[in-house]
């Protein structure tokens, strides 16, 4: 079904004025990382030439999908990017929301506990249900027999993080996501405008937000800088993400529509610190000389500075373990292993 800015829009100004109610619920805090070891977050960087295999073999070197689900008796939330209906790179793609699914299902997860949800951009995303349509989402569901959650036609709660300065009345998201036992994110490796430079893992839960959150998220008078990055970091505090899966199988590394503007380096990180995934992910965008990101310092970014100081996780080589593998003959691999190290030290 045909999604169109106008629409979208028109839906958008729809839910401003009619605001899901969010009841206030108690704050729950971040849960610790299911797959660190020794109090260090476990990342897996992988190199493939085929997702599913990637994802596979990223599940088993951190330590296997059965350790995400143990003890669970409630639902997993799978959030991918569905910013709009365009296609991989610039959203999740729909194979990574499948292969992560499979690897829970196999290993013994009930396919009805697991749900896809979100909620797609104001720009040309919404209604979500269209674009999960669109994107193939929709019939991945119905083939596995999992669960469909379009956040923007469902219940909402207000959460109040302790450390959170930027929103004084709270950050609203969704229910199934607050009340899901494991949460898992899927954000896809891009480019974004000013200091933000890069789209990941900390960035994906502006999917999470109401209308009202949103307009409050872009409702700076320096657009986007300095407060949109406070703000959106700070969403992070507002909900668990147990895992992330990061499909950077291609990526924009320029806005241009040249034959050099896509980077296809055939890699999957997953972790259970969003941080730490970020950190990786954004050498990897460097290494392959990323718009805007060539010769400044990984560490640098204020998107990882403020989420450390957060709590949210970690970006440094010294709190993290890296553990890596090459599923093919590319030699370049080892040139992006060492300059994780390089730059996260």
């Amino acid at each position: 079904m045909e999604v169109t800015r106008e629409n979208s829009m028109n839906i958008y100004r729809h839910l401003i004025d009619n605001p899901p109610r969010g009841p206030e619920a108690p704050y729950k805090p971040l849960r610790k990382g299911l797959y660190s070891v020794d109090g260090k977050s476990v990342v897996s960087l992988v190199r493939t030439d085929d997702r599913r295999k990637g994802i596979n073999e990223a599940f088993r070197l951190i330590g296997g999908s059965p350790l995400l689900f143990k003890d669970v008796k409630g639902n997993i939330v799978i959030k991918p990017n569905l910013n709009t209906d365009d296609p991989f790179p610039r959203n999740t793609h729909p194979d990574t929301i499948r292969f992560i699914s499979e690897s829970l299902i196999n290993a013994g997860f009930p396919a009805g506990q697991i749900i896809v949800g979100e909620s797609s951009g104001r720009a040309r995303g919404l209604p979500t249900r269209h674009t999960m349509e669109n994107m193939g989402i929709k019939a991945i569901a119905d083939d596995l027999g999992i669960q469909l959650s379009c956040f923007e036609e469902e219940e909402y709660v207000t959460v109040r993080p302790p450390k959170s300065r930027w929103w004084p009345d709270g950050i609203k998201i969704p229910r199934k996501v607050y009340e899901a036992e494991r949460v898992v994110i899927a954000p896809v490796m891009d480019l974004h405008r000013g200091p933000v430079s890069f789209t990941l893992g900390l960035k994906i839960g502006v999917g999470l937000l109401d209308s009202i959150g949103r307009e409050w998220l872009h409702n700076g008078p320096d657009y986007p800088e300095p407060d949109f990055l406070e703000k959106a970091m700070e969403i992070n505090l507002a909900y668990s993400a147990d895992l992330v899966v990061m499909d950077g199988m291609m990526f924009r590394r320029e806005r241009s529509t040249s034959p050099t503007a896509i980077a296809k380096p055939g890699i999957i990180i997953v972790s259970n610190d969003r941080v730490s995934a970020d950190a990786v992910a954004a050498t990897v965008m460097k290494h392959y000389k990323t718009e805007k990101m060539i010769g400044k310092p990984i560490l640098e970014y204020p998107t990882l500075q403020m989420s450390k100081a957060n709590g949210i996780g970690t970006p440094t080589m010294k709190e993290m373990i890296l553990k890596t593998s090459n599923l093919t003959a590319d030699n370049d691999f080892e040139d992006i292993i060492q300059e994780v190290h390089n730059e996260l030290n």
